[in-house]
Formats: C-alpha cells, structure tokens, sequence
C-alpha cells in the first residue's frame, strides 16, 4: 500500500485501523507542537482527540492531499472547545481576547535552553488565543497567505492584516514580558524568525 496521506486516510475510512496508525504517528509530532505552549501536558489527550475527531469528520475533507492542514484545522476546534468546556459558566470567552496566560495561568511547561526561548513562548501565551495560534502555524508549520486563507477559509489579504497585527502585538507584548522575567534582550523584533526556528525543535519533545 502507498503511504501518501491520502491512500493511509482512504484506507482508514474503510476502516484499516493500521493506516489510521500511521498516520497518527505520522502526524503525532506537528499536534505536540500545536498543542504542547497552550495547553501543556494535557496536549496527549488534546492530540488523541483530534485523531478521532478526524475520523469522524473527515467527509469534510475536499483535498485529501491537504491533510496535515485539515488536521491543523480540527485542532484548533479541540482546543476551542476544551477551553470553552472548562470555563465557568458566566464566562464568555472571546478568543480574540483572552490568552493562555489567562485561560490556563502559569507559564509555560516546555523547558527551554536560552532566555531568548523562553521569552518566546511566554510571549506568545501573552497574546490573544487566535494571534497566537496564527503565529505559530506561520513560524512552526511555515503556513503562508494563501496556505493560511484556506486555513481559515478567509480573503488573503484579511489573512495577511491579522498577520500583521499579530507580529506587531507580538513585538510589543516581548518586552514587557522580558521585564517580568527579568530578561534583557536587544532588538527582539529583529530575532523572531531565528528565534522562532531555534524553539521549534523544543516543542517536538
């Protein structure tokens, strides 16, 4: 049997638990790295969820070959609801409003190797849910305008303004984070994209 997305998926709807399987574990490393500065150790259940979830709905997938970003896609619907799901009742949460920082307080559980690194994720939690999210499927899953329009099923050009109000909430969000760890950084705005590659490998673990 070939083993592109598409065939292991086709296989797994006719119900080859061996290719659903694979491509869990295929995949396992991009859903760590989704879930793992958002939701800590709780990403192994978030992730196990999302593979089911996938199987349940993966009629709605129109181009097998753009599995990984369907998958991407019903992992931000899982961690949408398990926030939902644990907020208080009188909550009303608006994603585009409130951080993980505020939604799971206490920093992030990923053991980074330079202060830089750290400063990374805590800024990132910092910042509205969706910014986040749409930052890290830029900097990790290298998502793109158009790749991120069909992500989220919006004009390019709409993807690309939040891209940049996200960046530039982000800039402004590092040092006052970097104050709070007592952290001194220069020209952290210009280091985002090297810092960004060099912590990637750490959510992976």
């Amino acid at each position: 049997m070939a083993d592109d997305d598409a065939t292991l998926l086709a296989a797994w709807r006719d119900g080859d638990t061996r290719a659903g399987s694979r491509l869990f574990d295929r995949h396992y490393t991009r859903l760590a790295r989704f879930f793992r500065n958002k939701v800590g150790d709780e990403h192994y259940d978030l992730t196990q969820q999302t593979m089911l979830t996938c199987l349940e709905r993966c009629d709605q997938l129109r181009d097998d070959q753009r599995f990984a970003a369907f998958l991407l896609g019903v992992a931000r619907n899982v961690l949408l609801h398990h926030y939902r799901t644990r907020a208080r009742k009188l909550d009303k949460l608006d994603f585009g409003v409130s951080a993980v920082a505020d939604l799971a307080p206490g920093g992030s559980t990923i053991l980074a190797r330079r202060h830089e690194h750290k400063l990374l994720l805590e800024a990132l939690r910092a910042l509205p849910l969706e910014q986040q999210i749409l930052l890290e499927l830029y900097y990790w899953e290298e998502l793109r305008g158009g790749d991120l329009a069909r992500f989220y099923g919006l004009p390019e050009g709409t993807i690309r303004t939040r891209l940049r109000a996200a960046r530039q909430a982000l800039e402004g969000t590092l040092p006052k984070v970097a104050r709070q760890l007592g952290i001194e950084v220069t020209n952290a705005a210009d280091n985002l994209e090297t810092w960004a590659r060099e912590v990637r490998p750490l959510l992976e673990v």
